[in-house]
C-alpha cells in the first residue's frame, strides 16, 4: 500500500506511540484544518503539518492514553455495527415480503408514482418577501433528510408568509426526497411523522403525499424508491454534471412503482415502526458513547486522564 501526493503521512519515531498519535491528530483535526489554504478546496502544506504542535507526554503515558481511548472507541464501533446490522436485516425483510423490485419475481403490476401521489417542491430561500408579514418557521433542509431517517439534531428556520406555511406544511406520512447530490445518494428519503409542529420544507426537497384512496403505505413507497431498483431508475433519468446528479419533478412523477397488496405493506410498516424504536434506542446509546469519547479525549490531551477513567 502506498499514498499519493494528496496525503501527509505521519511516521512515528521511537518515542511516539502510533495509536496515541492517531487519536491525538484525530482530536486536533479541526485545529489543523483551520490552517489550510486554497480556493477550490483547503489543503495543509507539508510545512504546516511539520510545524503543528501536539502534546507529547512520556511514551508510557502515551500508551496508557491510547489504551483508554481505544477501549472507548471500540464500544462506539460496536454500537455503529449494531445499527448497520439492524438496517441490513430490514432490507432482508423487505426482500422477503416483496421480492427484489429489479427482477420482480412475484410479478407485481407497475404504476407511475403520479397516479398514487401528489408531488411538490418546497419554499425557496432568497425569494422576494418585501412588505410581507413573515413568521419564523422551521423547515427541512437537505442535511435533515437522510437515507431512511431524518436527522433532526439541527433545525433551521426561514421567514415565511402564512400562505407559504399552509402551502408547504408537512403532514404525517409525507415522504421527503432530496433533489440531488452525489449520484449514489439519488432516491435518498425518509417518512415524516410530525416530529416538529408546523414544519415546512425547502425547494431542494420533494414532498410526496400519497392519495388516501390509492392503497399505498408511505414506508413501503419510501423503501422502493430508496432501493437499488429506485437508484437505478434515478441514475438513468438524472441530469449529471461533474459528479453531481439531480432529478426533477417530472422524473419523480414517472417513477415506476410496484403495486403490492396493502395488507403486506401494513405488516412492513409495523416492522419499520419497531425498527425505528430499536434504532432510536441504539442511536441514543451511540450519542452517549460519542459524548463519553469526546470528554475522554479532551481530558486525555490536557493531561487530566485519571485512574478512574482508565477503570471505566
Amino acid at each position: 500500500m502506498c499514498t499519493n501526493q494528496g496525503f501527509k503521512s505521519l511516521v512515528p519515531g521511537e518515542d511516539v506511540d502510533s495509536i496515541y498519535l492517531y487519536y491525538c491528530i484525530r482530536h486536533l483535526a479541526p485545529n489543523l484544518e483551520a490552517l489550510g489554504n486554497g480556493a477550490t478546496f483547503k489543503e495543509v502544506s507539508k510545512k504546516v503539518v511539520e510545524n503543528f504542535k501536539i502534546p507529547l507526554p512520556p511514551l508510557e503515558e502515551q500508551k496508557r492514553i491510547a489504551a483508554v481511548l481505544d477501549k472507548a472507541d471500540a464500544l462506539r464501533r460496536k454500537r455503529q455495527q449494531a445499527i448497520q446490522l439492524t438496517d441490513t436485516l430490514l432490507k432482508s425483510v423487505f426482500l422477503d415480503m416483496f421480492g427484489d423490485p429489479v427482477t420482480n419475481p412475484k410479478g407485481w403490476e407497475v404504476c407511475k408514482l403520479e397516479d398514487v401521489a401528489e408531488i411538490r417542491s418546497g419554499i425557496t430561500k432568497g425569494r422576494k418577501t418585501k412588505d410581507k408579514e413573515l413568521v419564523e418557521t422551521p423547515y427541512m433542509r437537505v442535511a435533515n433528510v437522510q437515507d431512511g431517517f431524518l436527522n433532526l439534531d439541527n433545525i433551521a428556520t426561514i421567514p415565511a408568509t402564512k400562505s407559504e406555511v399552509l402551502k408547504y406544511l408537512l403532514k404525517t406520512e409525507d415522504i421527503l426526497l432530496t433533489e440531488g447530490g452525489d449520484p449514489d445518494k439519488l432516491g435518498r428519503g425518509a417518512v415524516w411523522n410530525d416530529d416538529i409542529p408546523d414544519c415546512i420544507h425547502q425547494n431542494h426537497i420533494f414532498c410526496v403525499r400519497l392519495k388516501e384512496e390509492a392503497g399505498f403505505k408511505a414506508e413501503y413507497v419510501r423503501a422502493v424508491i430508496g432501493s437499488p431498483y429506485g437508484k437505478r431508475y434515478f441514475l438513468r433519468a438524472a441530469k449529471q454534471t461533474t459528479g453531481i446528479a439531480s432529478i426533477n419533478k417530472s422524473q419523480l412523477r414517472n417513477f415506476p412503482l410496484l403495486v403490492t397488496p396493502i395488507d403486506i405493506q401494513m405488516r412492513f410498516q409495523e416492522v419499520i415502526q419497531k425498527h425505528k424504536e430499536d434504532l432510536d434506542c441504539q442511536q441514543g446509546h451511540l450519542r452517549k458513547l460519542d459524548s463519553l469519547f469526546a470528554s475522554l479525549s479532551q481530558r486525555a490531551f490536557r493531561g487530566e486522564l485519571t485512574a478512574k477513567d482508565e477503570a471505566a
